[in-house]
């Protein structure tokens, strides 16, 4: 996973449409795994800390919980809790193993219950979401996380992302009545404008 440095103007542009445009809470989803949703949280999140907000990421991507597996080993059994990786600025929900409590995240009613309490102490929150077609048994949709958010942003890797998996992802959000505030194209696997020319 690679990291956004925070001064990156295209950083700038997409909090000042979120966070810096009064959202409070904001989802990060894909139409596929691996296109740079956590690594954008991360970006958003440390972002946001240097504006003085009280920040809180929620990790609901059980199929790949990057951030959860990297910063603590956690229980299958048990309530998760909040906790604060060092050197982050930031605080994490970690993704739930628990199948219950995984069971009850489906749930918007409860989804919407536990994102007021978190409000109450935080300024805003980031929710990394599984990918749009992620489907399996114990994933929390990320449709319903994006219906629940005040907004969500579609990321999308040029080249590598199929139009029918993007387009069935749209489907999905415009179907819960989700409100997408835009489309990130993440360019990694791009080749650069420069070694395009060399090429030619």
């Amino acid at each position: 996973m690679c990291e956004f440095p925070i001064n990156y103007v295209e950083i700038e542009h997409v909090y000042s449409q979120t966070i810096g445009a009064g959202y409070r809470t904001v989802a990060i989803t894909s139409a596929k795994q691996g296109e740079g949703k956590t690594s954008l949280i991360k970006a958003l999140a440390k972002r946001a800390r240097l504006s003085d907000k009280n920040v809180l990421v929620v990790e609901l991507n059980t199929f790949n919980p990057t951030l959860s597996a990297k910063l603590r080993e956690f229980p299958d059994h048990g309530k998760t809790e909040i906790i604060s990786p060092k050197q982050q600025g930031y605080n994490l929900l970690p993704a739930p193993r628990n199948i219950q409590e995984i069971m009850r995240y489906k749930e918007t009613h409860v989804l919407s219950e536990a994102i007021n309490d978190w409000l109450e102490s935080y300024d805003c929150i980031f929710f990394d979401t599984s990918a749009l077609q992620s489907l399996n048994q114990s994933n929390i949709p990320p449709e319903i996380v994006c219906e629940v958010c005040e907004g969500t942003i579609l990321i999308i890797e040029a080249g590598n992302t199929p139009a029918n998996l993007i387009e069935e992802g749209i489907d999905k959000l415009k179907t819960r009545k989700v409100n997408l505030i835009g489309s990130i194209i993440n360019d990694k696997s791009n080749p650069s404008l420069l070694s395009e020319l060399i090429r030619e």
